[in-house]
């Protein structure tokens, strides 16, 4: 039985991306980049941190903008919780589930908020709040691009 689902849901993922909307040419890159990243919370902060990951890429749509954001936000954590959390949103993305997507995105941004939060119960700054405040607009770069991830690719 559990094959079976396995394999049901490999067929929908593959005809899922068979079906995709047509991407852009990775020709177009960094302007490619830009233009989705304006329909997200920090289009500026999402251009300059996915844009320089644009020619590792043969197409660049909603979802290469997506995976470009999570490895930029995975090489700025600190944190084994954001981690994990990251590591999930990485293989959601590899099955378009932008459901989950959304949530580990939301778990990543809660960690960073978490560490902010135990600093100031202390009565001290955290040395890394400018930082922490990227990484959450960043997770909030990656819920935006989750949106756009087609109906029809996502499982929920």
């Amino acid at each position: 039985m559990a094959g079976a689902r396995a394999l049901l849901i490999v067929l929908v993922a593959a005809v899922a991306l068979v079906a995709a909307p047509p991407m852009v040419a990775a020709a177009e890159g960094s302007s490619a980049v830009a233009e989705i990243c304006k329909s997200t919370a920090f289009p500026e902060l999402c251009t300059r941190t996915a844009g320089r990951h644009a020619e590792k890429y043969l197409t660049v749509d909603a979802v290469t903008v997506l995976e470009m954001q999570v490895e930029a936000f995975t090489k700025r954590s600190f944190y084994q919780d954001a981690a994990d959390n990251l590591g999930a949103c990485k293989r959601a993305i590899g099955f378009r589930d932008a459901v989950t997507i959304r949530a580990t995105m939301s778990m990543a941004q809660q960690d960073m908020q978490n560490c902010d939060e135990m600093f100031r119960q202390a009565g001290t700054k955290n040395p890394m709040e400018d930082i922490n405040q990227s990484l959450v607009e960043m997770s909030e770069i990656c819920r935006s691009l989750s949106n756009m991830v087609p109906a029809e690719l996502s499982f929920h």
